[in-house]
């Protein structure tokens, strides 16, 4: 029987290596004598590291020691400190030496493969998996209505058909916010709605507030002039009772035509793929995230689109992506949006440190946020960045985006959803339930322990991949069979869940 390994030197230059198991103090491991015990997924010095020298990992800095650090010893929180995000930025943070660009997944397999896939064809070109019929408020003020127009449909009218279904969000915004606040909450509910796994959209208002119902139908015809738009407030129709019987008739007639639509054929060129990791560990930069990497760069190689998210989770491994740029506009546009978001927490006199890692994350084996946004990027594959996109605007290039989003993981799906996402894939290592009403989302777990603890919320184990029982390239192949059947008749966990979340990034302070 083959042993497993016990550890992994990820690159040559790292001075530190990862526990796949548990560690105790004298074993023998890659050649280094451990002088304590090291927690599964945590890491261990291979040399000496002395303080005030790089600790090094995916042969990038992922902080500097704290103190002098032994060979064989613990390397965590409590000996490296992290650099990013605390106003201490070197000006030149974002020269890289060359070698550190070669941050690659492993070679994609079977990308000659055909993936047919099913679902629905908008008019304008566009696929969606889903055809379902969206009522959504401008305003939290209308929250309880629209919540009792789908709930009464939905009691009243049985539809037969998962993929047509009448959904809601909610949300905690559009009124007493700055301009640009209001804009961007009426850009998140109209992107939402023009969505291609949305067949048509009520809006309710209430009727005073500053993202009004109409300016968001309005938004959503312009950005998909094919699709059934409907929408009243509140204080017009005469209150909740009136509002409630009036959304229900609009609803039900939309849901009566979406039932009538037919699906078609579709492949891997109509896919805008989002991705996204949230309640990582460190074995989501070498399980996971590089497994969603394979299948993004064979969504890529077919002519499909592939977002990447979480700017805050970019933070130290920019200079990576800006190698990988297109041309100079977008490498330019790469450093300037990450370094623009770290700012913004310097600016408000804050250390990253104390939010991202996040206490679980730490937990996980994950020392920094340079550390974290190293095995982040691994989702991103190995294609080049084509374009660099503000939080949740349109995706209109074919390749590799990168859009502006936090890392807080149920704004970035807002996010990722209004810029037309119509599939996502979310990696996690400690486990969450996060999903869209609107966008399949598909739940990688990092690790075995967490996959069989959640099963009701993960859909694939990617921790064979440190099991050493699969390879990066199978369960990348995995992720796409789970895509191909979202329209064959399957749906992802948190489908199942109804896990309907939805949240808007807010910029300012509520006025």
């Amino acid at each position: 029987m083959k042993e497993r390994v016990k550890a992994l030197h990820v690159n040559p230059i790292d001075n530190v290596a990862t526990a796949l198991v548990e560690l105790k103090k004298g074993e023998n491991v890659l050649g280094v004598t451990l002088i304590n015990d090291i927690p599964k997924g945590h890491k261990f010095a291979i040399k000496d590291i002395p303080k005030g020298t790089p600790v090094i990992k995916y042969a990038n800095h992922i902080g500097v020691a704290s103190q002098d650090i032994k060979q064989g010893e613990w390397v965590h929180v409590h000996n490296i400190a992290g650099e990013r995000g605390r106003g201490d930025i070197d000006e030149n943070v974002n020269h890289v030496p060359q070698e550190t660009c070669s941050h690659k997944t492993p070679a994609k397999e079977d990308s000659k493969k055909t993936y047919k896939l099913r679902g629905y064809r908008r008019a304008n070109g566009s696929f969606g998996f889903r055809n379902h019929v969206l009522v959504i408020p401008s305003v939290n003020c209308a929250n309880k209505v629209v919540e009792n127009i789908v709930n009464i449909v939905n009691y009243q009218f049985s539809l037969g058909n998962e993929d047509c279904k009448v959904v809601y969000v909610t949300h905690q915004h559009g009124c007493s916010e700055l301009s640009y606040d209001a804009k961007q909450t009426q850009d998140v509910i109209a992107g939402n709605g023009a969505n291609p796994n949305v067949y048509g959209v009520l809006v309710v208002g209430l009727g005073c507030e500053v993202v009004q119902s109409d300016a968001v139908a309005k938004q959503i015809k312009e950005l998909a002039p094919y699709k059934e738009v409907e929408h009243f407030t509140i204080q017009d129709a005469g209150g909740n009772e009136k509002s409630i019987q009036k959304g229900v008739e609009i609803v039900k007639g939309m849901i009566s035509r979406a039932l009538q639509m037919q699906k078609s054929d579709g492949d891997l060129s109509d896919l805008i793929l989002g991705t996204e990791c949230g309640g990582s560990d460190s074995f989501s930069g070498l399980s996971a995230n590089p497994a969603l990497g394979n299948a993004s760069d064979i969504v890529i190689e077919h002519g499909g689109s592939v977002i990447l998210a979480e700017t805050t989770e970019l933070i130290g491994a920019e200079q990576i992506l800006a190698c990988r740029a297109k041309n100079d506009t977008v490498k330019k546009e790469i450093l300037a949006t990450v370094k623009g978001f770290e700012q913004r927490v310097i600016d408000a006199k804050a250390d990253i440190r104390g939010a991202n890692p996040s206490p679980g994350n730490i937990a996980g084996g994950l020392s920094s946020i340079e550390e974290k946004s190293l095995g982040c990027i691994y989702k991103a594959g190995n294609e080049p960045v084509v374009a660099v996109k503000g939080y949740a605007q349109m995706i209109t290039d074919k390749g590799l985006t990168l859009m502006n989003t936090p890392g807080n993981d149920i704004e970035q799906l807002s996010g990722m959803v209004a810029g037309g996402c119509n599939v996502c894939v979310f990696t996690t290592g400690r486990g969450t339930p996060t999903g869209s009403a609107i966008t399949p989302t598909i739940k990688v777990s990092s690790n075995t322990a967490i996959f069989q603890r959640m099963p009701d919320c993960i859909d694939i184990n990617a921790g064979e991949i440190v099991d050493g029982t699969k390879s990066i390239s199978d369960v990348g192949a995995e992720i796409l069979d789970a895509i191909v059947g979202l329209g064959e008749g399957r749906f992802s966990k948190a489908e199942i869940n109804k896990q309907n979340d939805f949240a808007i990034w807010r910029l300012a302070t509520t006025v």
